[in-house]
């Protein structure tokens, strides 16, 4: 366990997730270590304030206990991935674990689909062109683990388990609006 745990915690404390389908075999075999020793590495990280967080096919960490300012990051954080979702299932409605996708595509589609374009748009203000921005939504994709790439040569990517933690949040979002609307 211990010979991975400073690894584990370099990947995982800057928000990045660990899939059981991962192609990069590192982040593999991480995730398998931890699957076999998950109490240990539960009760180590809980010493350092962090939560060992699993899902369906993935791990992440958590904070135990998050000051104000770190509860509004991660608001800001979780709307931006609210709407990073809206713009995936409306470039496909089938994006999600196992999906694979080029930036080659998402960029052609933008520059097609006015609504795309729009949501595009909207997503990352600071980038100038649909290029820079299908840049930066592979490069969060990515940095969260939430793809990977497989081919390079054709720049093919892959979308891992880790990916359902986006999806089963905006879930429960919905599921808590109908819940609220029912009620009135």
């Amino acid at each position: 366990m211990r010979t991975n745990t400073q690894r584990i915690y370099e990947l995982m404390s800057k928000g990045a997730f660990l899939s059981v389908d991962s192609t990069d075999l590192e982040v593999k075999h991480l995730y398998d270590d931890v699957e076999e020793n998950f109490s240990d590495y539960e009760a180590y990280f809980s010493e350092l304030g962090l939560r060992l967080e699993a899902g369906e096919g993935y791990y992440y960490f958590s904070r135990i206990q998050e000051g104000k300012s770190a509860i509004e990051d991660k608001l800001k954080r979780f709307a931006l991935w609210v709407d990073i979702l809206d713009f995936l299932k409306t470039y496909d409605i089938a994006f999600s674990t196992g999906f694979q996708f080029r930036s080659t595509h998402i960029l052609e589609r933008i520059n097609l689909d006015v609504e795309l374009r729009d949501k595009a748009r909207k997503l990352f203000r600071k980038q100038n062109t649909n290029q820079e921005i299908v840049d930066k939504l592979i490069n969060e994709l990515v940095g969260m683990g939430f793809a990977e790439i497989i081919n390079e040569e054709d720049g093919t990517y892959k979308v891992t388990a880790a990916f359902r933690y986006a999806e089963e949040l905006v879930n429960l979002i919905a599921i808590y609006n109908e819940e609220e609307v029912q009620e009135v």
